[in-house]
Parts: C-alpha cells; structure tokens; sequence
C-alpha cells in the first residue's frame, strides 16, 4: 500500500473515531444540547455561515494579515537570527534580551500597540509581527550553530566569505532545521493573530466567529469559528510546510 495513501487513511480514520465520540457524548446528554451541540448542529451552523459569505471572508482577512505580518517577521527573525550565531556580542547582547521578550505573550502587545500605532489593522498586524519574529529568530540561531563543523571550514577553504558563506553555505546547511523554526513562527504568528481579532471588535476575522457565536449565545457558531481555526492552521501546515519539510529532506537525503 502506498505510504501516503496509508497515512491518509490513518487520519481519516482516526477522525472519524473523533466524530462518533464527539456524537456519543452530545446524545448522552451530560449537558442540554444547546450548550453541547453534536456534529450535525455545528455543521449546519458552519453552512450558514459560508452561505452567508461570513466564513470566506473571514478567512480571507484573516489570511490577509497572516501573509502580511509573517512575511516580515520571516524577514525579520531570519537576519536576527543569522546575527546573532555569527557575532557573539550581538548574541550577548540582543540574542539575550530577545530569549527574555520570547517569554511574554504576544497578545500583551496588543494594548501598546493600540497606543502606540492606534486603533485600526496596524495594531493587529503589530501583534502577529512579534508573536512569530522572536521564535524564528531564536530558531535560525540554533539552526546554525547545529551545523556541522565540517561544512564551514570546506567553505572557507573554497574560498567563501562573508555574503557568499551565509548565502551558500550556512543557508542551505541549516535549512532542513531552520522549516522546522519557521513553522513554529507560523503557528505562534497563528495564535495571535486569533488572540488579537478575538479582542477586537472591530476587526473582522476568523476567530470573530467565536465571539459573535458567544454574543448570540450559539455555541454551536462558536464550535464552528474553532474547527474553521484548526482546518485552516491544520492545511497550511500540510499543504505548505508539509510538503516542503518533505522536498527537502529528501533533497538532503534525510528521508527516502
């Protein structure tokens, strides 16, 4: 049987399992339905709210931000990264206070940059900025003191320096490590992303579902809002990290 056929049908089957546990405790009755909806009450309620366009565009002003403020903190997070594995006072210095900002969750930005940027996008985007750049810093760094010794010294002797030795050598040594870092950012930038719209009424998005499931007391809407959430994380992490973890390990020959 085809490997990734098998893995599919693994996933399936598993949640399928899932839906019937989910549909067992909902007929059992422990709470009254309308505060535990079985999967046939928060699928109606989810294609409600795609007939009515609310989920798509959620979705799509959601992954809007997404693209925007992960973009930079890629950007970001890569340079500061690769500064601080090759300058040990930069490490010393910046490296340590980022390993101390790291620490705080990025969703208590969101009140400075209300003041600081003020009431509109920018704020949110704010947030997801410093939810992913901090942790892919921290990433590129371990990445690239990981790699092996041997490989910076052949670039050396071939005469890599400076620009062309980070971009030919320490780059793609530390790739295979570094998509694992990057899709950690992805789901921090993720969390806060979801965190910031949930407090923000004015901004419409995925996790908006949520909260105007809780205004009209519909906790199936709120469910929902929740699987709308992981779908989208789940086939992001999939469809594009997945399989570019997978092209590249097999390009290092780290898997068949």
């Amino acid at each position: 049987m085809n490997q990734t056929f098998k893995i599919i049908l693994v996933k399936v089957g598993f949640g399928c399992v899932l839906l019937a546990l989910w549909q067992a405790v909902a007929s059992a009755r422990f709470m009254p339905a309308h505060l535990f909806p079985g999967p046939g009450d928060v699928l109606k309620s989810l294609m409600d709210i795609a007939r009515d366009g609310t989920l798509w565009t959620s979705i799509r002003l959601s992954m809007g931000r997404m693209l925007v403020g992960y973009s930079i903190s890629l950007l970001g997070g890569v340079a500061v990264g690769v500064l601080a594995a090759r300058s040990w006072l930069f490490k010393e210095t910046v490296g340590s206070l980022i390993m101390a900002l790291q620490s705080i969750p990025s969703i208590c930005w969101l009140p400075f940059a209300l003041i600081w940027i003020g009431i509109d996008q920018r704020a949110v985007l704010a947030v997801v900025i410093l939810g992913a750049l901090f942790s892919i810093a921290i990433a590129t760094e371990s990445a690239i003191r990981n790699i092996p010794p041997i490989y910076q010294k052949v670039g050396r002797v071939l005469g890599a320096r400076g620009f062309v030795f980070s971009r030919d050598i320490l780059f793609f040594a530390a790739l295979p490590e570094l998509i694992g870092g990057l899709k950690i950012g992805w789901t921090f930038a993720w969390r806060s992303l979801m965190a910031a719209e949930l407090l923000r009424a004015d901004q419409m998005g995925v996790a908006r579902i949520i909260e105007t499931g809780r205004s009209y007391n519909e906790i199936a809407m709120m469910m929902a809002g929740m699987i709308v959430i992981l779908a989208v994380g789940l086939t992001v992490d999939l469809v594009v990290f997945g399989t570019l973890e997978r092209r590249i390990r097999r390009r290092w020959g780290l898997e068949k």
